[in-house]
């Protein structure tokens, strides 16, 4: 009876709705395209990121192996500052105080353009705060490109200026004067007219290392190796972070032993040779850096077994971590220690 009762449905009888097993079959095969969807999501977004922080790790590399360039390339510009009997010190990298900077008219001294500094000499400078091991640092000398007006020398600032004479009737025990004062900058320009016409330039002390964590203090502290830099300014020394996933940096010092304003040999160090050309800063008139620089964040399912050479100062690796690196070099001239000494 029944086969006979479905036989006798109406002409134009549609079937409304599904069956339980057509709705699971639905739910299933939707399931499916929405897990593929957020597997394709996931895949993309890590893909992103990894992109995104490799970006970044040749970014910052490359950003710190130019500075480092620039800064080593105008080192030791001292403006019209007399070059003849020169006396070359090596004050400490923190001093603050304008009589432990160096400068010293009478004696005719100024400070070294460069200084390089092993791990273990770093660790003992105070200023230089969480440095990481087994990184050198360098110290980097000179004065301001551009000339300051005296008018816009504002004493509460306390920046160290050094002012030169181009008249010949100014005192010539006195061609140059360096102070934090702008009443003591007397001395006077070619026209021999005014008082403290002579050219004013900021005096610049920089010394750039590898730092253990970029933010190393409070709720925020980290791990994450860090170029920074500690600079002179006004009468305290001012920590700047400059790169983050800098973890390592050396540099190869180019010595000139003939005078003759090319490289005769590269140290990382001074030889240590009581009167031996290469044992003086003030030889220096090239430098070769290597930056070695890694992502700030792992990588899963990546281990690094590299080992990553930075010229005389070794390899390095594998680190067998999930940090992926990559190694900046470059070789610049000092052209204001240099450029005198070529014929």
């Amino acid at each position: 009876m029944r086969r006979n009762a479905i036989e006798r449905r109406p002409r134009g009888y549609r079937q409304r709705g599904m069956t339980l097993v057509e709705l699971m079959v639905g739910m299933t095969l939707g399931l499916m395209v929405v897990a593929g969807l957020a597997v394709l999501f996931a895949n993309s977004s890590r893909t992103s990121r990894e992109l995104e922080g490799t970006s970044r790790q040749i970014e910052n590399g490359r950003y710190a192996v130019d500075l480092l360039a620039q800064e080593l390339s105008v080192a030791g510009f001292y403006g019209d500052v007399d070059r003849s009997g020169a006396v070359y010190t090596t004050p400490d990298p923190c001093a603050t105080a304008l009589g432990s900077l160096g400068w010293d008219t009478a004696s005719k001294a100024r400070p070294s353009p460069i200084e390089g500094r092993t791990s273990s000499e770093l660790a003992a400078v105070t200023c230089a705060s969480n440095p990481a091991a087994g990184n050198p640092a360098v110290v980097l000398r000179r004065l301001d490109a551009s000339p300051t007006p005296q008018a816009s020398i504002n004493n509460a600032d306390g920046h160290v200026y050094v002012q030169t004479s181009q008249c010949n009737t100014d005192p010539a025990n006195t061609p140059y004067l360096a102070s934090n004062d702008k009443s003591v900058l007397t001395l006077r320009d070619i026209s021999c007219t005014g008082t403290g016409t002579g050219e004013v330039r900021r005096y610049f002390s920089r010394l750039y290392y590898v730092a253990s964590c970029n933010e190393c203090t409070g709720t925020a502290a980290d791990t994450t190796p860090t170029l920074k830099r500690a600079e002179l300014l006004g009468n305290a020394i001012v920590l700047t972070p400059l790169a983050t996933g800098i973890e390592r940096i050396a540099v190869e010092y180019g010595f000139d032993t003939n005078l003759d304003g090319a490289p005769d040999l590269y140290r990382t160090a001074l030889s240590g040779t009581s009167g031996a050309p290469d044992n003086t800063w003030t030889n220096v008139v090239t430098a070769r850096v290597y930056v070695l620089a890694r992502t700030t964040e792992e990588t899963p399912n990546y281990s690094d077994t590299k080992s990553y050479a930075l010229g005389l100062a070794g390899s390095f690796g594998p680190y067998n971590d999930h940090y992926k690196r990559k190694v900046f070099v470059t070789t610049t001239k000092l052209q204001n220690v240099a450029g005198p000494r070529e014929n």
